[in-house]
């Protein structure tokens, strides 16, 4: 069962609770859910949590949220599916997919009144700053208002690409303090701090970084690693990545012989460029000399050539001209084949905001993540669409819609097939009981679905969901709810790769059975699903 499902159907039991029994339910869940999981608090470092956000915007964990709806005489609560919100050129199936595309709400009613909560995940933030301090650190550079227009652009550009609205530089700060915003910092954060840098460095100031701001940011050396492997000796030698140059011609080889020889100290740089190379081949290898190594570059055919690391070759050029203290003398013919990888210094002098990457400010990654699921108060009620139709037995029409998935996955020979005859199974076998199950009746079960012909991957997907069974006694749940909720989640089949959303089937006659019984299905699934949350 997905999660956000899962935190729906919980959700609801627990609201139904009576007042008197409410705290022991919920410690009891609690307990059951974990160390992982919180109901009491929100965004708590490394678990997940569920509230509300108010029509006031007030964000409330469960257990603040239902003692608010006691005050306000609480009366019932339900689930309705307002039907799919995932992008509308895709089937329902295909949007399931797509977080939150269900819509599925709480229909929450009390004396004063009733709402609608839609069901709204939240991440903590990737970086340890929050969107609010860093408009705070914005702000407090010198030229802010220069800062808050690059801070604009690069936030408008990205909500072009998107089909969101551009941000002026007097709304940046709201906008990112908004959950949209916080979203789309959490993405780009590293892109508006280089923003924010190079702005501050182009109109001449230096980055303010108070002690408050410090702990938030941090400068990263990308050659750490590669210092790390020379000798001590040879430390004061290495060249950074963003200060070395390579060839950019077709000819490497009689290019860089020509290079080397225009060197004051040429033959030193053969020397060591063999003895560099000699660290790489196999021990049955010809070792390179000085002058084999000239000798194949020079004259050797591109092929031979090709094979020759050229990057080890131009760093230990370069590293040998530092430690002579000399600069790296490129000829006159060679000048435009001769290119920086990163910018170099006379292009840093015209242009202080290109930062060189080891000076590049750095957002402070945040290890202590969480997740919230929030039910957030709609503030424009829309009709259900896909609560279940009064008509319909919702049970008969989803045993009508496996039977017809499974007699087709059987008939295409997809694995898929013994996932819908288990969720049949699940409703329809009485050779078990689920409530208060033991290691004896879940034996029952195991022969149950050996008598059903069903394979040891069957009962070890029931296995990994049994767990749906122990979480929905604490309530207590009916027989028929257990079975329900615990058949939704085997045959809830529809994600993204490798689900069965992801099956192709070649011949049009084929994919048309296809997407018929899957849609039939899905709807049937959605319709069950809301039923059994609903149920006792």
């Amino acid at each position: 069962m997905k999660l956000d499902d899962l935190v729906l159907a919980l959700t609801v039991s627990l609201l139904r609770v009576e007042r008197e029994r409410w705290l022991d339910v919920l410690t009891r869940l609690e307990t059951e859910l974990g160390s992982g999981w919180t109901l009491r608090l929100l965004e708590v470092p490394g678990t997940y949590s569920v509230g509300a956000r108010t029509r006031e915007g007030r964000e409330l964990p469960l257990e603040a949220w239902r003692e608010v709806l006691d005050e306000e005489e609480l009366v019932s609560v339900r689930a309705m599916d307002l039907g799919g919100l995932g992008p509308g050129e895709l089937p329902d199936h295909v949007a399931a997919a797509f977080v939150n595309s269900e819509a599925l709400v709480l229909d929450v009613r009390t004396k004063q009144g009733n709402n609608l909560y839609r069901l709204e995940v939240v991440f903590s933030s990737s970086s340890l700053i929050a969107p609010r301090q860093f408009v705070g650190f914005a702000r407090a550079q010198p030229n802010a208002e220069r800062v808050l227009e690059a801070l604009s652009r690069v936030i408008t550009d990205s909500n072009t690409l998107n089909q969101r609205p551009a941000v002026s530089p007097s709304q940046v700060a709201d906008y990112l303090c908004s959950r949209e915003g916080a979203s789309l910092f959490d993405l780009l954060g590293g892109d508006l701090l280089k923003a924010l840098q190079s702005t501050v460095l182009r109109m001449g100031g230096a980055m303010v970084l108070s002690e408050d701001f410090r702990p938030f940011f941090q400068t990263l050396d990308p050659d750490d690693f590669e210092r790390g492997l020379l000798p001590p000796e040879r430390l004061a030698e290495f060249v950074p990545s963003d200060e070395r140059v390579y060839l950019s011609g077709d000819d490497f080889g009689r290019d860089f012989v020509a290079l080397v020889e225009a060197q004051p100290f040429a033959e030193e740089v053969w020397a060591r460029s063999a003895e560099n190379l000699n660290r790489f081949i196999a021990p049955d290898a010809t070792p390179y000399t000085a002058p084999s190594l000239r000798e194949l570059l020079a004259t050797g055919e591109p092929a031979a050539v090709q094979g020759v690391p050229a990057g080890n070759l131009m760093e230990e050029l370069q590293m040998c001209c530092k430690a002579h203290g000399a600069e790296l003398l490129v000829p006159e013919p060679l000048r435009e084949r001769v290119r920086a990888q990163g910018h170099t210094k006379e292009e840093r002098a015209k242009d202080p905001g290109l930062i060189p990457e080891r000076e590049r400010l750095r957002l402070v990654p945040n290890d202590s993540r969480y997740q919230m699921y929030l039910f957030n108060a709609l503030k424009v009620a829309r009709s259900p669409l896909l609560s279940p139709r009064a008509t319909t037995d919702t049970r008969a029409e989803l045993l009508s819609s496996l039977k017809d998935a499974e007699e087709f996955a059987n008939r295409k020979g997809s694995p898929f097939a013994e996932a819908f005859g288990l969720a049949r199974l699940v409703l329809e076998n009485t050779g078990f009981q689920l409530r208060d199950a033991s290691p004896a009746r879940l034996a029952a079960v195991r022969e149950a679905l050996k008598g059903a012909g069903l394979s040891e991957r069957a009962w070890d997907a029931f296995e990994r969901r049994f767990s749906l069974v122990t979480l929905f006694q604490v309530f207590p749940s009916s027989e028929e709810r257990l079975r329900g909720l615990l058949a939704c989640s085997v045959a809830d089949v529809f994600g993204g790769m490798g689900s069965w959303n992801d099956e192709f089937f070649e011949s049009d006659e084929d994919q048309a059975w296809y997407e018929r019984v899957t849609q039939r299905l899905f709807r049937a699934l959605r319709e069950f699903f809301v039923t059994m949350v609903n149920a006792r």
